[in-house]
Formats: C-alpha cells, sequence, structure tokens
C-alpha cells in the first residue's frame, strides 16, 4: 500500500528538492494492515449482532402479536362472559324485584290473615264462653233440681277440657274457678237422686201386681196320698185278702186304728181348704170389697208419686212422711207373705234410711267467672 501523496496548499513555494522518507514506513504499514483486520472483524460483528438482533425482534414480535391477539380473544371472551353476567345480573335483578313484590304482597296477606285469625279467635272464644255460661246454668239447675250430681260433674270436667284445648291465657280465671267448682263437686257426699227416685219409678209399675189381704185366695191343698175312695179300695182289698186268710184280734185292731187315722186325716184336710186362720192388725183391711181395691191402689201409688217430688225437690221430711205411710198401706192392706209386697217394704224401708237433704254445691263462682270474662272482651273492643 503506497503512502498517499501530501496536498501542497496553493501559494506555497514548491521546493526543488524532495523531503526525505522517513525511517519507521514499514512499522506504520504493519500497524494500518491490523487495524483494517479488525475493523472488518467489528463490521462482521455488528453485521451478524444486528442480524440476530434483527431475528430476535422478529422473535419478540411474533411473541408479541399472538400474546396481544390471545389477550384480544381472551377480553373477547372476558367481554361475552361479562355481557351473560350482566344479562344475569339484569335477570336476578327483575327476580329479585318481583319477589320483593311478592314479600310485600305476601306480608301484606299474612297482615290480613293475622287479622283474620284474630277476629275469628275473637268470635270461637266468644262463642266459647256463651256455650260454657248455657252449659253452667243448666248444670246449675240440675243440681238445684237434685239431679245426680255426678252428671254435673262430668258437664264441668269437658268445659274444663275444652278450655285446656283453647289454651287462651285470657281465660285463666275462668279456668280456676272452674276447677274449684269440680273440686267442691267431688267431695260432696250426695245420694244419688235419679237412682232412688228411678227405683220408686219400679214400685210405682209394680202396685197393680201386689195382692190385697181381701183378695187373698187360698192356696190348693196337696192331695193326700190316698183318697178316701183309694183308703176304702185298699181297705176293700185288704178286707178280701183277710178273707182269704185268717186273721187275728191284733192285726184286725191295728187296720181299725190306720181306717180311724186316714179318716181324720182327710176330714183336717177337707177343713183345711175351707178354712184358714191369720192374724189381720187391721180387721177392716178384711173387709174392703172388691170394688174398692182400685182406690187402694190409687191411694197407694200417690203416696209413692208425693214421695217421689219429695226427693226430687230434696224435701226430706215430706219424703219420709209419705214413704212411711206408704210403707204402712202395704203392711196393713197388701198381703205380706206375698214376695213382691214384701220386697217393696224392704225397699221403701231402704229409701227411709238414704239422707237427700244435703245442699249441694252451687256453681255461681264458675258462672261469675264466666260473666266477667263476656263483659272483658265486650269493652275491650
Amino acid at each position: 500500500m503506497s503512502e498517499p501523496d501530501k496536498v501542497v496548499p496553493e501559494g506555497a513555494p514548491r521546493s526543488a528538492a524532495p523531503l526525505p522518507e522517513p525511517t519507521h514506513r514499514p512499522a506504520l504499514a504493519r500497524a494500518a494492515g491490523w487495524g483494517g483486520w479488525v475493523a472488518w472483524a467489528a463490521l462482521a460483528l455488528a453485521i451478524a449482532s444486528a442480524l440476530w438482533t434483527g431475528s430476535r425482534l422478529g422473535l419478540l414480535e411474533s411473541e408479541a402479536t399472538r400474546r396481544l391477539q390471545a389477550g384480544d380473544q381472551r377480553i373477547a371472551q372476558l367481554e361475552a362472559s361479562l355481557g351473560h353476567a350482566q344479562a344475569q345480573l339484569r335477570d336476578a335483578l327483575s327476580r329479585t324485584a318481583v319477589l320483593e313484590n311478592k314479600v310485600l304482597e305476601t306480608a301484606g296477606l299474612q297482615a290480613q290473615l293475622e287479622k283474620l285469625y284474630r277476629s275469628l279467635a275473637s268470635d270461637s272464644t266468644d262463642v266459647l264462653l256463651a256455650e260454657i255460661e248455657s252449659a253452667l246454668a243448666l248444670a246449675s239447675q240440675q243440681l238445684a233440681l237434685g239431679s245426680n250430681p255426678q252428671a254435673a260433674l262430668g258437664a264441668l270436667q269437658e268445659i274444663e277440657a275444652r278450655l285446656r284445648r283453647q289454651d287462651d291465657p285470657s281465660l285463666g280465671a275462668v279456668r280456676r274457678a272452674l276447677q274449684r267448682d269440680i273440686d267442691r263437686l267431688k267431695a260432696y257426699p250426695a245420694a244419688d237422686i235419679l237412682s232412688l227416685a228411678m227405683r220408686l219409678d219400679g214400685l210405682l209399675a209394680s202396685i197393680d201386681q201386689y195382692p190385697l189381704i181381701a183378695s187373698v185366695r187360698m192356696p190348693a191343698a196337696q192331695a193326700p196320698e190316698a183318697g178316701p175312695a183309694g183308703r176304702a179300695a185298699a181297705r176293700g182289698g185288704s178286707s178280701d185278702a183277710d178273707a182269704r186268710r185268717p186273721a187275728s184280734v191284733g192285726e184286725a185292731t191295728s187296720r181299725a186304728t190306720d181306717a180311724a187315722a186316714a179318716g181324720l186325716s182327710a176330714l183336717r184336710d177337707e177343713l183345711q181348704q175351707l178354712f184358714r186362720v191369720r192374724r189381720v192388725d187391721t180387721p177392716d183391711a178384711a173387709l174392703v170389697a172388691p170394688e174398692q181395691a182400685y182406690f187402694l191402689r190409687q191411694n197407694l201409688r200417690l203416696l209413692l208419686l208425693n214421695a217421689r217430688l219429695a226427693l226430687l225437690s230434696r224435701n226430706e221430711t215430706l219424703f219420709r212422711s209419705d214413704v212411711e205411710r206408704a210403707v204402712g198401706w202395704l203392711r196393713s192392706y197388701y198381703d205380706p207373705d206375698n214376695r213382691g209386697v214384701s220386697s217393696a217394704t224392704a225397699q221403701l224401708r231402704q229409701l227411709l234410711g238414704t239422707r237427700i237433704a244435703l245442699e249441694p254445691p252451687t256453681l255461681a263462682e264458675s258462672l261469675a267467672a264466666v260473666r266477667a270474662a263476656r263483659a272483658a272482651r265486650e269493652a275491650g273492643r
């Protein structure tokens, strides 16, 4: 490689003789040669680096493009999902609004139902109190008339069971008063007036079957083992037999004694069929005419009816008086040997030993509590 020509500026004087060449020319030439190789190597490296960088940038660009496309697709999917979610949200909001309206309607209906239920419960309680008052009044009347207190006790227990099923706190006073009346009825040692009246009714129905002393007929006497004809036939038969065989004096005497005894027995039987001796405390009872028997029975019937009325009204004095008079009539005018008469007399004596004058408890406390509860409900409206 030749050294470049030196440029001589214009106007400068040109020397006639050339300058002398430097002594270190080969070293500079070698240095210039290495610099060229380095420059070419650097250029190649730069080109390679540029190519690699370009390919890398292409890859990065394609990756970025792919990721951008994937991101766009994801965004599109998210937008679609968001749209669907928004649609579902709008649907849910609309359904919520409908449900809120239905809840409001249901709340209104529930309020109306509660009002109607309170009204019905109030009406039901009023009806229950009215029925209880009526039942208590009827039971009180039965007790006042002397009926069976067990029936009144059963009615009160049924009322208490209805109040327990009702389970209304406002009726607590009624339940307490009712329970006290139930306890009083349980402790009441009352006679069973109804059963006593039924016994009197049975006696009244049997009056026509009781025989009077004046109309008593003698029972037919039992036939003797052998009648006079039979005994005569027997004697005849024995006489024939005796005629056929010889008889001693003792046997003849024995037969005569037997015949006399048989004749006396037959005579006694005949007299018993004609006459009967008995004791009568009231002689006029045996002289009652047959047409007067009707009035005797009617008088006894009236005595028993009066005793029944006194029993139902709990008039013990009048009851005992009528029963004692009825017993006297049975003993005076009716046949005491008759089974029905003796049974009626025994039953009337049992009735005389019954206490009926015990004052039954009243249901005034329960009635007052029911009426107070009804008045309080009327005042609260």
